[in-house]
């Protein structure tokens, strides 16, 4: 652990690597306004902990912070555009700004993630945006960056002497699990990208090509996946109620438990199996009129919060362990309750109908 100027560190390291899973979220700073804070600079500014994982001798993979460095770089990238085409000394200037800070040769020093690096590639190489990407966070605090320096006539040397004054603690994290360590740091605080950090768990245990072919299998749009997990999730574990904030960590618990007494290959089958009858649930898949017919009914009625139960019955109807009538029988009784529901305009509690339909599933 060290502290460390941030602009300093910018300059020292050839390439910043990010995580597969790390995303440019609104969580970014604006610098300048740390400027308003503290016009005299009387005092130093502390950034807070960045951990890191030393990659090469002079490269590194940020476990936390990548907002602090993308918003730096685009700080960096603003007063770059705001002088440029100035005079021959600030032309100057701009050149070794991009140099010691922003580029290692010919491309950027910081690497982003596949859903970020094309909008900072952008950026830095200054090519026309669609009016999608200017509604995305860099290129709003970018745009602001640019706006405060011109409105308020900001100097390059007053921006770099405020500059001067942030430091870090800098956190190296050998020997640790760097998605365990981001998850912890940032899932309390702002939204992550839960099925991207599933990825790479399945990635770390050598089956990624399998569950994504899971995943492009059955779920057209992401939204699909996370409800599937959801109520997998519910149907494995019991849950009354679930955050869907912790469909990594609830999918991590599972996989690591089940592991211990079936091989990866058949956990996976299982996973399979059950989002091919979600995908079936979702889509209205049935060979069977009278079961379709049944769902149209439960999707009619607004019936989503029944599905992770209904995937339980439907496990059990695919197996051979309830009849066909059953099932049906069990899915009209589980609309009436939809019907009930709607017309009472209260919500009923499902949990009740649930121990009936499970005595009468025990029963049959």
């Amino acid at each position: 652990m060290k502290t460390i100027n941030l602009l300093k560190f910018l300059n020292n390291v050839h390439d910043i690597y990010t995580l597969d899973f790390a995303r440019c979220s609104g969580e970014l700073v604006n610098f300048l306004d740390l400027m308003t804070e503290d016009e005299q600079f009387t005092k130093s500014i502390d950034l807070g902990l960045i951990f890191v994982n030393q990659k090469s001798l002079d490269g590194y993979t940020i476990v936390d912070g990548l907002g602090r460095f993308v918003s730096l770089s685009l700080l960096l990238h603003a007063i770059c555009e705001c002088y440029k085409k100035t005079t021959s000394q600030n032309e100057k200037a701009i050149k070794t700004i991009r140099s010691k800070y922003l580029l290692n040769g010919s491309k950027p020093k910081l690497h982003l993630g596949e859903e970020d690096s094309d909008l900072y590639l952008k950026i830095i190489n200054g090519e026309k945006l669609s009016g999608h990407e200017k509604t995305k966070p860099m290129f709003v605090l970018l745009h602001n960056f640019w706006t405060q320096i011109k409105e308020e006539q900001l100097q390059a040397s007053k921006i770099f002497g405020m500059l001067q004054k942030i430091h870090i603690t800098l956190v190296e994290t050998d020997n640790v699990s760097k998605r365990d360590l981001y998850y912890k740091i940032n899932s309390q605080n702002r939204e992550l990208n839960q099925i991207n950090l599933i990825d790479d768990f399945m990635k770390e245990n050598g089956i990624l090509d399998e569950w994504n072919e899971i995943k492009s299998g059955y779920f057209v749009n992401k939204s699909d996946i996370e409800i599937f997990l959801k109520d997998f999730f519910i149907t494995k574990f019991n849950y009354k109620t679930f955050n869907p904030k912790r469909i990594y960590e609830s999918f991590v618990n599972y996989f690591e438990t089940m592991i211990q007494y079936t091989a990866k290959d058949s956990l996976l089958k299982n996973i399979r199996t059950s989002a091919g009858l979600y995908y079936n649930i979702l889509n209205l898949n049935f060979a069977s009129d009278d079961i379709k017919k049944a769902f149209i009914e439960i999707k009619r009625h607004e019936g989503e919060d029944t599905y992770a139960y209904i995937l339980s019955v439907y496990e059990d109807y695919s197996e051979g362990r309830i009849t066909e009538a059953t099932f049906i029988e069990i899915l009209n009784t589980i609309d009436e309750y939809l019907k009930n529901r709607q017309k009472s305009g209260k919500n009923i509690d499902f949990n009740e109908l649930v121990q009936y339909l499970n005595a009468f599933i025990t029963c049959k």
